[in-house]
């Protein structure tokens, strides 16, 4: 209740300080460098960051809204979002002493419920009383073995979720906490687990994997992803929040790493907290990088060419690294982009797994707790978030969303 009390009195206190804040618009042809140079701040303050932070500073783009704001003791705060959950902190103190950090940026969190019963379209009357496309996405998430296009009319969905808003404005997609679909009257009831996956009642999650071609494979065969890409990660070793740009895939130190598709050597070498690291150039301004390797494989050198699946190096854990991972990640025309969107398994099967232990306790009195809940939303019709121009309003009831479309 502490902790809860007090990320309320921190979101609070970051909230008005924003709203009080002047704005101002990102400059065109600016560089971090310059704008810190215009506004009297060392540059020093960008030297010290490391390449993944100054990776993530070179994605401001003109136009972009930043804030200014007087504090006390003669100090100037400036805050400059570079994504939806991360954002640029500057203290500017008049003795000096100024201060740069990557701090995440404050946000609300709604909670939503519907329950309704389809007349045609599942999807085009959730989206007409929600106008919400990330929910329908979501529940495209939450039940990829199902086709919603299986959904007739008589059938039902019910629908718990969450929603981020700041400044009135959604956000994110929203998560969906628990939901049931109700189809040719048999119940198919999802639920939100700790690890982000999505199982019945009984704790069976249902994955079906559909084949599919990709030119690009991925770096390490059978492997496990211990941090997937993200603008907003605590990093265990900075003690700190920064962007982590690419897939860790953790395994056993020397381990073969291959490329996931034919190109170019353009880097090979000592990078930072990369540690031993190779870059290699792909067809359509796409590069790879591939972090932390114990050792390269001989014979490599900037401009080597690789063909896709040969071993370039080996699992290790230089640079900055709590243990023996691979960093992968992938660049288009120089901006970093998530590799999962390139590499993906080739199966074409469902897979069945099954929750055990204290996950599967967990589960068993997150379904005892909805219990009620669903009961409840069946009369109601539930309280759903509606979005109109990117502000989300929370609807009183679902009667109220009659004749929105």
């Amino acid at each position: 209740m502490r902790k809860l009390l007090l990320s309320f009195i921190l979101l609070t206190t970051l909230s008005s300080a924003l709203l009080s804040a002047k704005t101002y618009h990102w400059k065109k042809g600016a560089t971090f460098l310059s704008f810190l140079r215009d506004n009297g701040i060392p540059q020093k303050l960008y030297y010290r960051l490391d390449n993944q932070d100054k990776e993530l500073l070179a994605e401001i783009r003109s136009g972009q809204e930043y804030y200014k704001e007087k504090g006390k003791r003669h100090t100037t705060k400036i805050l400059i979002p570079v994504t939806d959950e991360l954002q640029v902190q500057i203290i500017q103190r008049k003795k000096g002493k100024d201060t740069l950090s990557l701090e995440p940026i404050p946000f609300e969190t709604l909670k939503g419920s519907i329950h309704f019963t389809v007349k045609k379209s599942l999807e085009k009357e959730l989206f007409s009383k929600t106008h919400s496309k990330g929910l329908v996405k979501a529940l495209k998430n939450a039940y990829k073995t199902i086709n919603l296009k299986r959904v007739k009319k008589g059938d039902s969905v019910t629908i718990f979720y969450q929603q981020k808003r700041r400044k009135g404005k959604a956000i994110d997609n929203p998560k969906i906490l628990a939901s049931l679909l109700t189809i040719n009257k048999k119940n198919y009831y999802n639920y939100l687990t700790q690890d982000g996956r999505y199982c019945d009642s009984n704790g069976k999650e249902y994955k079906k994997v559909k084949k599919s071609y990709t030119p690009y494979i991925r770096p390490i065969r059978n492997t496990r992803i211990s941090s997937g890409f993200t603008h907003r990660r605590y990093h265990p070793i900075l003690h700190r929040y920064r962007a982590h740009l690419g897939i860790d895939y953790a395994n056993r130190r020397g381990t073969p790493i291959k490329s996931t598709a034919k190109g170019k050597i353009v880097y090979r070498g000592w990078k930072g907290g990369y540690g031993r690291c190779i870059e290699i150039k792909h067809a359509h301004g796409l590069k790879s990088l591939y972090a932390h390797m114990s050792r390269f494989r001989g014979g490599l050198k900037v401009g080597s060419y690789v063909s896709q699946g040969s071993v370039i190096g080996y699992v290790g854990t230089s640079g900055r690294s709590t243990g023996p991972h691979l960093h992968f990640g992938m660049y288009k025309n120089g901006r970093a982009v998530n590799p999962a969107r390139y590499v993906r398994v080739r199966k074409d099967t469902t897979i069945v797994k099954m929750l055990k232990g204290k996950k599967y306790k967990t589960l068993r009195k997150k379904v005892a707790k909805y219990r009620n809940k669903f009961r409840k939303v069946k009369r109601t019709g539930g309280k759903p978030l509606f979005i109109k121009k990117g502000n989300i309003l929370v609807m009183k009831d679902n009667s109220s969303m009659r004749g929105k479309s």
